[in-house]
Parts: C-alpha cells; structure tokens; sequence
C-alpha cells in the first residue's frame, strides 16, 4: 500500500511566497520518495494538479479581515474559485463586512488564527477517507500546527510540527501582548506534538532553552531546495528575461522582498562613498531587484543619485532561476535586528545551488555566515559600511579570484525529508 502523509499549511502553491515554495519543495521530496500526499491549504492558493499523487483541499479562514486577504489573493492572482462557489460567496461576503468594520473604524483582528476552525472541519472530513503515517504542519500562520495536533490526538497519528521561522523570540510579535501569545503558542505546540523542528540550529538551541522540559522533542532542520539544471533552465523557451547586463559590468542580482531593516540602505551608502573617495564604480556595476520592495525603500531606492539601480518586480520562482543563472553576483541580505540570529533567508537555499558567487550581508549569524563561508561565499555584517565597501571593490575589480572557491551545496528537500521521517519514526 502506497505510504501517505498529511500536510497542514496556510500556503502552498502560491507563487511568488517562499512559505509555500517551502512546503511545495517539500511535497515533490515526499512524492519522490514514494509518498502520496493530502494537503490542506488557505482558499488564496492554486489547486495541486496531481490527482492520485496529491490531494488538495482549499479552505477560507473565517474572520472578516482573514477573508478580505484571501479574496484579494484570489482576484490579484487570477486563483481559479467557482464564481458561485459557497467558498466565493463567503470570501466576498467577509471581505464587505471587513471593509465596512474598517469604514467604521473597527478592526476585526489579524485573521488567520480562525484558519483553525475552518481547517478543522477540513481535516477531519478528509482524514476520514485515508489512512496516513504521519501529520506535518508548517507554516506561515501557526493556526496550521494547532489543527495538526487536535488531529493527531483524535486519530491517534504522530504530528511533526515545523517552524518556518520562530514563534516566539527578540524582535518577534507586533507588541508586549503579542509576544506573550506568542510564545505561549510556541511551548504549546512543542509540549503536544511528537516532534518539533525548527530551520536553524541557532534557533534549536534558543528554543531548548527556552523550554527546557520539552528539549528532547526539540530539533532542526535545514528546509534546503531543489538542484538547479543550468542546462534545463537556458534552454526552457518559456522562461523569458530581459537582458540587462551591459558590457563589462558586474551584474549584482537580488531575488525576494526588502522590507523593515531588509534594504539596500547600506549598500547604497557603501556605493556613494566609494564614488565620493575618487572610484568610479557606478561606471563597472549594475545592481537588479526582482520581488516585492515597500513602498518607503522603493522610494529611497529611485531617489539614489546613481542610476545603477534597476527595479523589475515580482517574477514566477523558475524565471527567477533564470535570472540567477545569468548574474555575475547573488546579493543576499538579512535584517539588522536580532531576528536575523535565528533565521536564514529561505533563498540562500537556491542561491547555493546556482553555482554563482554569493555576496552575504548578514547580521550576527554565525550559522549563516558559517554555510556561505564554507561554500566559497562572501560575508560581511549588514550595518558594516567599511566591510562592504571593501567587497564590492574586491567584486568589481577582479570577481574571477571568487569564483574558483565556489563548492557545490548539498542542502535539498530530499535530505530534509529523510531527517524528518528518522525523527517522526524515532520519537
């Protein structure tokens, strides 16, 4: 009999959300080795194609402000929902009781905790028709890991509960209340499931002291990402980019969001100094920005007095390969606040694969910075102006005597899921 797993996340299938191409990494691992997989997702993601390999449910939250979300989701991203589907019409009657308690102003709350409801009646319905070894909840919003452990305890199956990033921690939660929620939260859904990983080590050992009793069902590890064929992605006629390098210019390319102290402030001032000092580098570099950028940092970003900057968008994650096959420099950057300690952008997963030199602007994590090092990377810490104008003149003027060290990763969905299945099996 074919195995089967059961996989609980808010996002899957959701392009251009690297909380979803987390877990859809993760899926493909699953099916490859043997697995059939169900899933249930938000109502704001694409439905899985693969019938008899992958069941997938979509379910809305059910709070006003959570059913605004996903109805803009849906109609931005042309998801396909029946138009007089129950799930629409419930969408769009929650979105307009959102809209008018916000006219009034009210607020209905975040929203997706009460995925938890609605996810419930998902799950239970559907683990009805199928027997599975295990449950995997991960996630984006923790509502995913509260509907996995009400299941295991009425069915009786193990629940391994996956940290994206941190529930709890310095520079986490919105105030002081929610950070106390939040990390109740967190010690709740270690203390019931089976098995709790988190994606750092950093983060492990910061959570095994945070819950001492609870340590030996504490672990991490590495989500990793597919290989990337060189060869597959250039000749792919349907994955198009624009040609933006110039002659003798170093392209440096940045793939994901700038948000908060996620920016190019820094480098923008390292650039400005270097220029001020007598070097001309805005002549030999040209830096392109592909995701969501805030608003506030888009505008700092356009107002550089050096038009070297080239800002293209959101792009499908495969284009977004492509784009790094044909960069000279993979720009990686981490925010300057104590969330970084403990976390690691999900990109730098992709970024080792390509083969290509990485420049890391990291903050205080030695882990990170350990994993670029030993891969033949550059580092240097985020807030460090001198640091980096010392890389980027090292970049533009000989990037050849990088490339050389470069060693090949070894961090896949594949050994991610192997880890998992010893530790589900073991605990």
């Amino acid at each position: 009999m074919t195995k089967s797993v059961f996989i609980l996340s808010y996002y899957s299938n959701m392009p251009g959300a690297c909380q979803a191409e987390w877990v859809d990494d993760r899926i493909e691992a699953f099916i490859e080795k043997g697995y059939s997989v169900s899933i249930i997702s938000s109502s704001c993601c694409f439905k899985h194609q693969k019938n008899g390999i992958i069941k997938h449910v979509r379910v809305p939250t059910i709070s006003p402000h959570g059913c605004r979300y996903e109805y803009e989701e849906i109609k931005r991203r042309g998801i396909f929902i029946y138009k007089w589907s129950l799930t629409h019409l419930f969408l769009r009657t929650m979105s307009s009781i959102n809209y008018f308690l916000e006219k009034i102003k009210l607020k209905s709350g975040e929203g997706r905790w009460t995925w938890f409801l609605s996810s419930t009646v998902a799950s239970i319905s559907l683990f009805n028709l199928r027997k599975y070894e295990f449950i995997f909840t991960t996630g984006g919003p923790a509502s995913a890991h509260l509907t996995g452990l009400l299941l295991a305890k009425l069915f009786g199956k193990k629940v391994i509960c996956e940290f994206q990033d941190p529930l709890s921690g310095k520079d986490i939660g919105r105030n002081a209340i929610s950070q106390v929620g939040l990390k109740f939260f967190e010690r709740f859904i270690i203390k019931y499931s089976d098995c709790t990983i988190y994606c750092t080590e950093n983060a492990m050992i910061e959570a095994r002291v945070k819950y001492k009793k609870y340590q030996k069902k504490i672990y991490f590890v590495y989500p990793g990402a597919n290989t990337i064929d060189a060869n597959a992605l250039s000749q792919n006629n349907s994955l198009s980019i624009e040609n933006t390098s110039f002659p003798q210019k170093v392209n440096v390319t940045y793939l994901g969001s700038l948000y908060q102290t996620r920016n190019l402030d820094t480098f923008m001032q390292a650039i400005d100094e270097i220029i001020s000092e007598g070097t001309p580098i805005n002549t030999l570099l040209e830096i392109n920005l592909y995701g969501n950028i805030n608003s506030d940092i888009k505008s700092r970003i356009m107002n550089f007095k050096y038009k070297i900057i080239k800002i293209h968008g959101l792009v499908d994650r495969n284009i977004a390969l492509n784009i790094a096959n044909v960069a000279d420099v993979l720009l990686l950057i981490q925010n300057t606040d104590d969330r970084s300690i403990v976390t690691i952008p999900f990109k730098t997963y992709d970024y080792l694969h390509t083969g290509k030199l990485i420049f890391g602007l990291t903050y205080r994590n030695d882990e990170l910075e350990n994993m670029l090092s030993s891969h033949g990377h550059l580092v240097c810490q985020a807030d460090d102006i001198n640091s980096i104008k010392r890389n980027i003149l090292n970049l533009v003027n000989d990037l050849t005597q990088y490339t050389s060290n470069i060693k090949k990763s070894k961090y896949t969905p594949a050994r991610a899921v192997d880890q998992m299945i010893h530790l589900i099996n073991a605990s």
